[in-house]
Order: structure tokens, then sequence, then C-alpha cells
């Protein structure tokens, strides 16, 4: 759509003349800011057609780094030893069970029961069993569901399984509760922690046990649950290609997307949905078991179809199946049985694996199965807030190894937090075109849209008292557009500037100012960027229409206000090679921001993630390391080591002031390192 746009500010004394542009796909700048959607868990989704497995491949990438970050895996924890214990082996017909104990991190325990076949004589099949929220967790026996009838069955089948706790439920109890709230609190997102990062890691830390049993063959693992155990099923193969065969049952759909909190995670679903998250298993063995009295109901029409679809670019669309069970929602005999048919052709190698029935189950005592049913937990378990504590202590000494010591860790460090930041805001690097004035004389007010919906508006300058052929300017505003005037000066020498308004400030704000608050029971953030994020967003996406194209060109990006910090982190995401292109010189206002603070994170610069990665500490590194930079209006807890060590390894000016700075200051500083 093109519309001609303008604005009504007075321009005398400034040097510039009023002008109107065509601006392409904008919008009125009069439309309501808070017409972006809002997700939740019960929001129906329509499938994505992927045509060509090149564009799936790409999608893909960003899927798996979007699900292991959500689960806080970027970085990945350190695996500590699990230092498993097994006791109380009971032997049974045709199969042993035993209980074991061992730590995903240290001082925190995974749970659960070990079956083997009777008899093995060489290395066999492993199968990790997650389970749904039956009340009495995996000790749940009855006609809707048994998680000991299954591992029983793949037992008896020549396979090692083992049934293991979801957090806060039965031996894992002892930890603390699955209902636990802590663990959703807005200080844990900024770290990446939550009952959805502890119960992956624990499923991650499964397989690390399976294959160091010498029983199990390392190559042939499976995964099964139902439920939520269907959500740690797929979750788990999307996060580790170990995953060989997997069935995750009642959860995959298209109208709800998992109702409890160890199911939603920030950044999880940001612009996507089970279904493609559960089609990451492709090209590998994926049985889809559905109901028809729960939000499966639809599955062979709508969820199984679009999973299939992802297969068959691979060519291999005989490795997907779909049973459809006439229930409620459950993992009843009649699933469980197509579960092992399909695990017996493509994991087990049973011959008549389409016979494959259920025997006689015989239940055990919980006094049998509990672990600390007669024993105390170990001395070291860690509960509730000194969890939380020791899991931040793990996300600093992780980062650690990114410190800026060399050209290889000033690298890694930059991709880290790129990558952090891309999923933190839910964006890459957005080429979304080119909106400019026609002429060499212009003062216009300019509009941008997304998807069909107004994201940010600007105004844009050019000085015309010169014939000479300026920079490109990004200045950030904190007050909105009516402010542009102040701050004239920050333009000189024929730049070509836009003072921008992004999410959150001027007249672009949401109504009410932030919805978090009013979603909170439908997992706001796992679906929804935070105000922070959608405000990074747009300023990402204004660099990346204003950077330059022509040779010779730089760019020049300016963060006022409390929209300094915002700007920083946009200025660490945009690509490298487009940081060397353009020159890109920086100045932020850090708005003298505690930058080790998780309340003002929260209160400033509500960014998930962000102190996984680092914080702005890693934020401002990663900038420096990369073009000149000033850092002013710093707080007097802001650590300059790194971004100091970063510009020294990268070889670029950096300026770092405790006070103020006012826009002649910074514009002499623009144009003396932009030459």
């Amino acid at each position: 759509m093109t519309r001609r746009l303008s604005w009504g500010i007075c321009a005398a004394g400034l040097g510039l003349t009023l002008a109107t542009t065509n601006a392409e796909e904008a919008t009125d700048p009069g439309q309501a800011a808070d017409s972006r959607p809002l997700h939740h868990t019960d929001t129906v989704y329509t499938p994505t057609e992927y045509k060509h497995l090149s564009s799936w491949e790409a999608r893909r990438a960003w899927l798996v780094n979007q699900v292991r970050f959500a689960a806080g895996l970027i970085p990945e924890p350190k695996r500590c030893p699990i230092h498993a214990h097994l006791s109380g082996k009971l032997v049974r017909d045709g199969y042993t069970i035993e209980k074991v104990c061992f730590e995903s991190y240290p001082g925190f325990y995974v749970t659960g029961n070990l079956y083997r076949p009777a008899e093995v004589k060489d290395r066999v099949p492993a199968v990790a069993n997650p389970h749904g929220h039956w009340g009495r967790g995996r000790l749940a026996h009855e006609e809707l569901g048994s998680i000991a009838a299954r591992c029983i069955t793949l037992a008896r089948l020549g396979a090692v399984a083992f049934m293991y706790d979801m957090v806060g439920y039965n031996d894992s109890k002892r930890q603390f509760e699955h209902s636990d709230h802590r663990f959703a609190a807005a200080d844990c997102a900024l770290w990446g922690i939550s009952q959805f990062h502890l119960q992956t890691w624990d499923s991650v830390r499964v397989l690390d046990f399976l294959q160091s049993l010498p029983d199990v063959d390392p190559a042939r693992i499976g995964v099964t649950g139902e439920s939520g155990g269907g959500t740690q099923t797929f979750i788990l193969y999307s996060v580790d290609e170990r995953v060989k065969v997997a069935a995750p049952v009642n959860m995959i759909s298209s109208t709800m997307q998992g109702g409890c909190i160890c199911e939603n995670a920030p950044l999880l679903r940001i612009d996507t949905n089970n279904m493609e998250i559960g089609a990451l298993m492709a090209p590998r063995p994926l049985l889809l078991i559905s109901a028809t009295g729960d939000w499966t109901k639809k599955t062979p029409q709508v969820e199984y179809p679009f999973i299939k679809s992802i297969f068959e670019l691979y060519g291999r669309g005989d490795l997907v199946e779909n049973v459809h069970i006439d229930a409620p929602h459950n993992y009843n005999k009649a699933s469980r049985e197509a579960m092992y048919r399909f695990f017996g052709r493509r994991l087990l190698n049973q011959p008549d694996a389409d016979k494959i029935t259920e025997g006689e189950i015989k239940i055990e005592t919980d006094k049998d199965m509990l672990v600390f049913a007669d024993a105390e937990p170990p001395v070291n378990m860690l509960k509730g807030e000194s969890l939380i504590a020791s899991l931040k202590t793990a996300c600093r000494e992780r980062m650690e190894a990114y410190k800026p010591t060399s050209p290889e860790t000033l690298t890694d460090l930059q991709a880290l937090v790129r990558l952090g930041l891309g999923q933190s805001v839910g964006s890459d690097w957005p080429v979304v075109g080119t909106v400019r004035p026609k002429g060499r004389s212009a003062l216009a007010r300019i509009a941008w849209e997304r998807g069909g919906r107004l994201v940010w508006t600007a105004n844009e300058w050019r000085d015309t008292r010169t014939n000479r052929e300026g920079d490109a300017a990004v200045i950030v505003l904190p007050d909105g557009l009516a402010k542009t005037g102040e701050h004239r000066e920050l333009l000189t020498e024929g730049d070509h500037g836009i003072f921008v308004q992004p999410f959150g400030t001027g007249d672009m704000k949401r109504t009410p100012a932030t919805t978090r608050a009013a979603n909170e029971g439908k997992y706001y953030t796992t679906f929804n960027r935070s105000d922070a994020a959608e405000t990074v967003y747009d300023i990402l996406s204004v660099i990346g229409v204003e950077t330059p194209s022509q040779s010779g060109t730089r760019m020049k990006l300016v963060g006022l206000g409390r929209m300094g910090p915002h700007t920083l982190v946009a200025r660490a995401m945009i690509p490298p090679e487009v940081v060397r292109r353009t020159g890109v010189c920086t100045a932020i206002d850090m708005n003298q921001m505690n930058v080790d603070d998780d309340q003002t994170y929260i209160r400033d610069l509500f960014l998930p993630g962000i102190r996984k990665i680092g914080g702005l500490t890693a934020v401002a590194a990663a900038a420096a390391g990369g073009g000149p930079l000033w850092l002013y209006n710093v707080g007097e807890h802001f650590d300059e080591q790194w971004v100091r060590a970063a510009a020294n390894l990268g070889g670029h000016e950096l300026r770092i002031t405790r006070e103020p700075a006012d826009d002649k200051a910074i514009a002499e500083w623009l144009r003396r390192t932009s030459k």
C-alpha cells in the first residue's frame, strides 16, 4: 500500500523544510498502537505451509534455538557427574525394577524407577518415560493411564525403560511442589530459570543416565509420554538428537498448547506453536497418538497432515504415523498397544510387531517404588530459594567462559549475545525495505507496518544546509516525536536522520501500558513479546530500514534517555557483516541503569533470558567489540572490564562517562568517529 503522509510540526529556524513523502508499506500514524495481537494457550493456530525443504530447514534451525533458549539451554549448563544410585531391586516375571536417584544439577535430583528385561545378552534399546499430570504421578495406574504398565511391557519386549518424576511429584516433591510459582517469577525469567527448564534439563540428563548403563545401546533411545509427559516428549526430541523414536500422546494440538506452569516458559511459543515444535522430530520415526475426547480430536485432519508434510519434504512420509483413539484424555491400553507396535517396528526390531499386546500387569506397593520411602533425601538436596540462588550462580559461572580474553572468546561472546537476544526479542535481523523521502529537502512523518499492523512511527529529516552527503543516523527518542525538534543538533553536515518513537514511547503505547498482569493466567510471555522486546524489535526494524546501502555512507545510532539500554540491545543484534559495512558508531545513554540488579531489569528492560547471557555487561561488550561506542550516564554499578577488553580486542574506540551528555557533545563525537 502507498499513502501520502505528513505531519504538522513547525520547522521554522531549523534549517529544514516541511515536505510530504510517499511511504511504501506505511499506514496512518494515528492508528491505535495496541493492535498487536495477543496469543495464549487456547489460541487456535493454522498450520504454516512449507513448500521447500530449504525453507523448513531455515525455520527448523530457528525453532531449535528458540526451544533451547526458552528451556534455559543456551548457553548449555555444565553437566555435572550424575552420581546415580540404584537400590531396592525387585525381580518379577520377565523384568526387574530398581529405584533410581541421580543429580541433574549439583543438589537437584531426578528420581524414578528403572525397568530392565530379566535377561539381557547384549546391549538393548532404552525408552525414557515422562508422565503426565496424574494425581499420583509416576505411580498412577488406572483405566485411562498407567506408567508402570508401559514400562513393564517395554521391558518384557526387550528394552530398558525408565519412568521418572515430573518436578514436584512423588520423590521429587521433596525439593518443591509442582505448583510452586516461585519459578514463574519475573526474576527467574531473566535467568532462564523455570519449571520448564528443570524438567527439560532432567530429561536431557535422563538420556545421559540411560546411555551410561552397560546394557543400553546408546544409539537406540526412544521417548514417550502422555499429556504433560507428551510435552516433555516433543520438547526433548526438539533439543536432543539422541532421541531416535518418539510417541507424544494426546498433546500436540492446534487448539491448546499446554495448561501447566511446567509446559509454559517465557519465549517458548513466540510466533510458533506445538505443531511446528512437534515437527522437529522429522525425519526420525514419530507416532502421534490422539483422542476423540480432548484437544487432539482434530489431529487426523489438522496436526497430523501438517507434520506429515514436513516428513515428506525429506522424502520420508513413511516414518510418521497417527493412531486416533475413541476415548477421553488418556494413555490407556489401546493407546499403549499402538505405541508398543510402533516401537516394536522402529526401535525394538520385534518380529510380528503388529501383534504385540499388553500382558498381565503387577502393581507394586508405593513403598517398593518410592526412592525416599524409607531413605532420607541426600543431605545436599536443594529446595526452593536455595535452588534458585544456586541456578543463578551457575549461570554466572557458565558465562565466565565467554569473557572476552582473546579474539576467539570475543567472537563466541558476540555470537551468543546475538543468538540469545534474537530469541529474547523474538526477531533475527529484519530486512523490511526502505522508507525515505524523495529529493534532498525533507521533514516528514513516516510509519511502518509489520504484518499489516502499525509498529513504529518516526520523523525523517535531512539537513539541507550543505551539499555534503552525510551519514544515516537513527535517533531513538524516549518521549515521543513531539520532542524531535529538541534534538536537531544530533544531525550535522547533510545527515539523513530518522527520529523514531518505538513501542512504549509517545503515542505508541499499548492500552493498558502492559498486559502481562492481565494475561498472567494464560502465560503471557510464553506467547507474546514483553513490552521491552517489542520496543527493541521496533528499534532493530528501524535500523534495518535505514541501513545505508551505498558504499562510503556510515551509520550513526543514538539511544536517548530510558531508550538507551533498549538501543544498546538492538545494536548488539546487528550482524557483523552489516557492522563492518556501515561502520556504525553508537552513543548510548545508560540512564544510570544498575546492570547487575534483577529488579532494575524487571522495571526498565524486561527481556526474558537476558541475565542468562550476561545481561547488559555482555551486551555492551559484544557491541564494543564491533565498532565505536560511547556509554554515557553510566551507573556506579557498571563493571567496565568486559566492555573495555572487548573494545581493545576489536580495536575500536570506547568512551565511558558517568555524567549525562548533551546533544552537541554527542554529535561532535559521532562526527569525529565516523570519519
